[in-house]
């Protein structure tokens, strides 16, 4: 049975609750792009047992060995930053003095200790916590301790908190997540916050209030925990289409959606379904936390995980959430805006995804006019897996891809061309004829044209508008990524990101967070 929770919120308590609101919050500069790293849960879980399976239980040997992968197998040298521990760390009582610690059976050296041998690597510590009672497998939660705890974490020298939220109220998490903020700020310290807290009042039937999750939390999930299977994988893509319109816009520079671990080379996923995990969190602009192990993982999993070309469009610096722009009879291409923009509009990451089942490879003809991408001059197109070059192609140029089915992916990048219209360099094989009634097409409202699909009129599927609508210029400019600069903002908007050429952080909605601003109730799972 749970304890009951009769004494944490207190007269001290109260009295800090209310500074949250009148004390300004720090801004931590944490989280820019989506962190990278390496996170224990999915894989290895609440695996105990060292004295039967010393190799694979949650130690600190295994935070060392996965450490030192992190840097030898090269995924540092890709962006890989983090190494985080999960739940089951901690001993299931606190000490003396009512500090966490850990089980010193399984972590003799203890977390500081752990924290510096990570840091000498040049790598960045993350740990576990619970706004409850107890932690989802049943250790000691935050409740009545939240200064201690974040006390703790700073003296650990911790760079990233996961604040879980079982055994708790949903209808307490908009006081007490910021507060838990609000003391990790108030230790000087910056440790990335990263939030359970909309998911669990989803699920209870609440609406998240995303202006505060935003200026409490550096990224927070929203959805169901990674399994281990496409169905798992296919049902977060689901989401994040079906929802999009509500969540993208929460997203950006120093706050994400965080669509759960990178299950990718463990058990459930083929290689094919494994490039499409890899290519959708990049569209999502989620974080990117592997969980696997990496002491087994086979080279064509690793190539996946270090693909350079897709890792730079999930870090890429405008932090625009990518959206589903087309779904019809299986396909589905999903495009998010990136850089270089160039005379007001963007360059694009697009994703065909085909999930038929029907055993052989879908071609997709399409034009990037299609796509909304209508950029005069061209796109300088390529193939991210299998590092194909279509060259420049212009707007009206209709170019074709073959997608294998059962969960399988074509990922392209769209930069902007810059300079005179020259002639198509695209390969015969993989072209196709222009269409002759150009009637249609997905257009361009800001983020990335949405049009939803209908009735089969336009050749993938969709009835579109006979005329493109503009998106506004408002600069020339060609913008670089050493150009990219960023300001604070206390007031996040939720509207869709006009197509610019010079950046403006405000105009895109972006906020960094400001953080800082009980109960006896099962876990609704592990988020």
């Amino acid at each position: 049975m749970p304890l009951s929770f009769s004494t944490a919120f207190s007269a001290t308590s109260l009295i800090l609750h209310l500074l949250t609101h009148c004390v300004s919050s720090l801004d931590n500069g944490l989280a820019n792009t989506p962190p990278m790293g390496w996170l224990a849960w999915e894989r290895f879980r609440c695996n105990t047992d060292c004295v039967n399976d010393p190799h694979n239980c949650i130690s600190e040997r295994l935070f060392k060995q996965m450490a030192d992968l992190v840097v030898s197998d090269g995924y540092q040298d890709v962006g890989y930053t983090y190494v985080n521990v999960d739940d089951c760390w901690l001993a299931h009582e606190r000490d003396a003095y009512g500090r966490l610690q850990p089980d010193y059976e399984r972590f003799p050296s203890g977390m500081k200790a752990l924290g510096d041998y990570i840091h000498s690597l040049g790598l960045k510590f993350g740990i576990y916590e619970d706004y409850g009672n107890f932690t989802c497998a049943g250790y000691p939660g935050i409740l009545g301790h939240l200064e201690t705890d974040a006390d703790t974490f700073a003296s650990w020298d911790v760079d990233y908190v996961k604040l879980d939220g079982c055994y708790s109220l949903p209808t307490e998490m908009d006081k007490g997540y910021p507060e838990f903020g609000y003391h990790l700020n108030k230790t000087g310290r910056p440790m990335i916050y990263a939030c359970s807290w909309p998911v669990y009042q989803t699920y209870s039937g609440m609406t998240p209030n995303y202006t505060s999750i935003i200026n409490s939390c550096n990224l927070w999930r929203n959805f169901d925990d990674i399994q281990d299977s496409w169905q798992s994988i296919a049902s977060v893509i689901d989401y994040y289409g079906d929802n999009q319109d509500t969540i993208i816009a929460n997203a950006g520079p120093g706050h994400w959606n965080d669509p759960d671990m990178l299950i990718i080379g463990n058990f459930g996923l083929s290689y094919e379904q494994s490039k499409t995990h890899m290519a959708m969190w990049a569209i999502f602009a989620a974080p990117l936390l592997m969980s696997v192990d990496l002491r087994t993982l086979k080279p064509d999993y690793k190539a996946i995980l270090q693909n350079r070309k897709i890792i730079a469009v999930n870090q890429d610096q405008l932090g625009i959430q990518g959206r589903r722009i087309y779904k019809q009879k299986g396909i589905e291409i999903w495009a998010r805006p990136i850089m270089p923009v160039f005379k007001g509009k963007y360059s694009y990451g697009i994703v065909f995804l085909n999930r038929r089942t029907d055993g052989t490879p879908s071609e997709v003809s399409v034009t990037l006019k299609e796509l909304g991408l209508d950029h005069i001059e061209g796109y300088h197109i390529q193939d991210l897996y299998d590092d194909y070059d279509y060259g420049i192609v212009t707007p009206d140029r209709r170019f074709k891809v073959d997608v294998n089915p059962s969960g399988s992916v074509v990922m392209i990048r769209c930069n902007l061309y810059k300079g005179k219209p020259i002639n198509n360099f695209i390969e015969a094989t993989r072209d196709a004829q222009p269409r002759k009634d150009e009637s249609g097409y997905v257009v361009d409202h800001g983020n990335i044209g949405y049009i939803p699909n209908a009735d089969g009129a336009h050749p993938l599927g969709g009835r579109f508008p006979s005329r493109p609508v503009e998106p506004q210029s408002r600069s020339h400019g060609y913008l670089q990524h050493h150009q990219l600069q960023y300001s604070p903002s206390t007031t996040p908007t939720s509207v869709a990101a006009p197509a610019i050429g010079a950046y403006e952080q405000a105009d895109h909605g972006f906020s960094f967070q400001q953080l800082g601003a009980h109960s006896t109730v099962p876990p609704y799972y592990h988020g």
